[in-house]
């Protein structure tokens, strides 16, 4: 049995005032999710426990089986290892998002969807500004990088997104600890540096969002995840682009795909993702499809990017799918909306997130649609995330 899992994150939401009161998922035309639904098995799933961030990692790692409660420290190592940054036994890790801010607030966090190239110029200059031996300021994607200060294993930090900071006060939202003095003075520190960069000084010139502060968070220690072939006795691949959902499949042991075009924007290449992962599903028994055009669009509160990020998802990813699902009689396929992201929030919720599973063995509920509320009236609800894969694969 081969089984194909589109991990969609952040398409689950709220009603939203902008849209009649509909959830962006009620608004959009999706006829391939909503025939998933009706013709497989709807249901909902619980993120993750009340007193985890699912953005950290939680959710990546419910994704592939594993409790995320097992491993609360594995943070923004999972970032380093999909960008095949070492981390160190003593060390700490922690995300460093390149954000737009202005007036002790951020109001960009992804300061445009900052370049690599520029990161990596962005990010020197803070190296050598801020003269932290134990401070490594590493590029990642672009908006996306690391942070690594060597030796702080035993530091403890509290932290927020960059996007729960939006409109709220940055000061105020600084990491915070004991011990944690030198990271706050780094934060600052770029605030300082990073608006007068030429970097910068083009972006403005060119009508684009600065990346005038690096906001750290997510901090993680190097924690070693149990092998999947090994926990399950199945091959396995993942596709995409987002770091912490890489990662997590990285340390597992999956082989990673990296598609061509596949940026984890709503102008990611949505088909070509499809096509990496039916073709990796030739080698593999498991490939899991990360899509995060909802969640970037959600962070952003664009309204209009996200109902067109999940018409691009319904029509070039899960309608191509399940058309193969429907050939196949060795094929099983899963859509999980994953975490919910609120469009006019930015922020993260644990709400339930519908999920709908389809093929060899699979009996239809007939759901009414792939949305939430159809999801929360099928009555099938998954309360721990991490047991749903075990669900999907074992379900006669």
């Amino acid at each position: 049995m081969k089984t194909l899992v589109v991990v969609a994150a952040g398409v689950a939401d709220r009603p939203q005032e902008e849209l009649g009161g509909r959830t962006p998922l009620e608004a959009s035309q999706t006829p391939a999710l909503d025939r998933l639904a009706r013709d497989g098995r709807l249901g909902r799933l619980v993120p993750c426990a009340e007193d985890v961030r699912p953005e950290e990692g939680a959710f990546a790692l419910a994704c592939y089986g594993l409790d995320p409660q097992a491993y609360p420290d594995v943070g923004a190592t999972l970032d380093a290892a999909a960008f095949d940054v070492p981390v160190g036994s003593l060390d700490q890790a922690f995300r460093l998002s390149l954000v737009t801010a202005h007036e002790d607030t951020i109001f960009d966090p992804t300061a445009g969807h900052v370049s690599r190239e520029e990161a990596r110029m962005l990010l020197a200059s803070l190296s050598e500004g801020v003269g932290d031996a134990d401070l490594l300021f590493l590029p990642g994607d672009g908006w996306r990088n690391l942070l690594v200060w060597r030796g702080a294993r035993d530091v403890r930090v509290r932290t927020l997104p960059p996007y729960e900071v939006v409109g709220r006060s940055v000061a105020a939202a600084m990491p915070r600890g004991t011990g944690t003095a030198r990271l706050v003075a780094a934060v600052s520190k770029s605030g300082d540096l990073l608006p007068r960069h030429d970097v910068n000084e083009c972006r403005a010139d060119l009508g684009e969002n600065p990346a005038t502060l690096a906001w750290a968070w997510g901090p993680g220690v190097a924690t070693p995840l149990p092998a999947f072939s090994e926990r399950t006795g199945l091959r396995a691949a993942v596709v995409g682009v987002d770091p912490t959902f890489v990662g997590a499949g990285k340390l597992q042991g999956l082989r990673v795909v990296r598609p061509e075009g596949a940026t984890g924007t709503v102008a990611t290449a949505y088909r070509s993702k499809l096509d990496a992962a039916l073709a990796a599903l030739e080698q593999e028994d498991v490939v899991f499809v990360h899509v995060g055009a909802a969640a970037e669009a959600s962070h952003s509160r664009d309204f209009v990017a996200k109902v067109e990020s999940l018409e691009r998802l319904d029509a070039s990813i899960v309608g191509p799918a399940l058309r193969e699902a429907e050939r196949r009689s060795d094929l099983r396929l899963l859509v999980v909306a994953g975490e919910a992201v609120a469009c006019d929030s930015g922020r993260h919720l644990h709400d339930p997130v519908p999920f709908a599973m389809y093929g060899a063995g699979v009996r239809s509920h007939r759901g009414d649609a792939f949305t939430e509320v159809a999801a929360r009236d099928g009555g099938f609800l998954v309360e721990r995330a991490h047991e749903l894969l075990d669900f999907v694969l074992h379900t006669a």
